[in-house]
């Protein structure tokens, strides 16, 4: 498994720290340098089950230094070196949340097979005469595969792909779909890039919407959990009465049933790419004045774009 180029299961002393700050930015952790020594991070960790209680998150400061010597500058931080407990932490949360990649996207159409794909979703464009020549960006996409786990006293799995536009926000379903017949290379765009969402706030609109999707599910495999359980429950009860045994120890077991029925949704990030798709940006004089029209087009989506209007037309 690689991030940065680094193969973090042989990581030396030297690619321990930007390994680390790599992981947090992945991650949309909140971090800041205080000097060239010592590091504070602001990270999620889950806090296990307790009895009855499901896991939680629970958000937690961490002081870090990289080196012995600064670990006796700061004797209150943690020593992050190869071996030890903070690093392999860190490398067991980015193998669970599955691989990181960033890779660029080429655009190789001529003007003239760009020209007749623009003009199949806006004939428009064709009429006014020649387009002139664009300019090149790059638009990063945030593409995220989820497995959601519907747990009752049943297991129900489901893969979830989506791919949230960094720049508006708009999150596509199956996006991955759009790049099949795409070339693909390592790492991040060499035009210059359209800029929008932080990767934190990202990943909460990412959340937001499988939330939606989750609420929108045929609500069936929780109606038959509660099926289910009101058939035990009421078998258990009946068993308890019948010879007036110990009412705790009825309590003990119907919360132990109350447990193995309740319904609930885990969330598991399966991977996570940063992805730069092509944007080709042209300047459009409009009739009798001076002003241009920015239309963008983004040829992988089929879809254009123009500044100033919410209108866009895909294929």
């Amino acid at each position: 498994m690689q991030l940065g180029g680094a193969d973090i299961a042989n990581l030396t002393a030297e690619e321990v720290k930007p390994f680390v700050l790599e992981t947090l930015r992945v991650s949309g952790a909140a971090y800041r340098e205080v000097d060239a020594d010592l590091l504070l991070a602001e990270v999620t960790v889950e806090i296990p089950p307790i009895f009855f209680d499901p896991p939680r998150l629970e958000k937690q400061t961490l002081n870090l230094v990289f080196t012995p010597e600064a670990g006796a500058t700061y004797p209150g931080a943690e020593l992050v070196i190869p071996g030890s407990y903070r690093l392999n932490w860190f490398i067991d949360g980015l193998k669970e949340r599955g691989n990181y990649t960033l890779q660029r996207f080429k655009y190789d159409l001529s003007p003239e097979e760009t020209t007749a794909a623009l003009g199949n979703l806006c004939p428009e464009l064709i009429k006014r005469g020649p387009l002139p020549a664009p300019t090149k960006k790059a638009r990063p996409y945030l593409l995220v595969n989820y497995t959601l786990s519907y747990q009752t006293d049943e297991l129900r799995e489901e893969l979830v792909s989506l791919g949230l536009d960094m720049v508006s926000g708009e999150i596509t379903p199956d996006f991955l779909h759009f790049l099949v017949d795409q070339d693909a290379l390592p790492g991040a765009a060499e035009t210059e890039v359209e800029t929008g969402y932080q990767l934190d706030e990202a990943f909460n609109l990412l959340h937001t919407a499988l939330e939606q999707l989750v609420q929108n599910r045929d609500p069936a495999w929780i109606n038959d959990a509660r099926a289910r359980y009101e058939e035990e429950l009421s078998c258990l009860y009946q068993y308890y009465q019948e010879d007036q045994r110990d009412f705790a120890d009825f309590q003990s077991r119907a919360l132990d049933l109350y447990d193995k029925f309740r319904p609930r949704v885990l969330v598991r990030v399966v991977n996570v790419g940063l992805l730069y798709l092509p944007v080709l940006v042209f300047k459009l004089p409009e009739a009798g004045d001076n002003k241009n029209t920015l239309l963008r087009y983004l040829p992988f989506l089929d879809k254009v774009e123009r500044l100033g209007s919410n209108a866009s037309s895909a294929s």
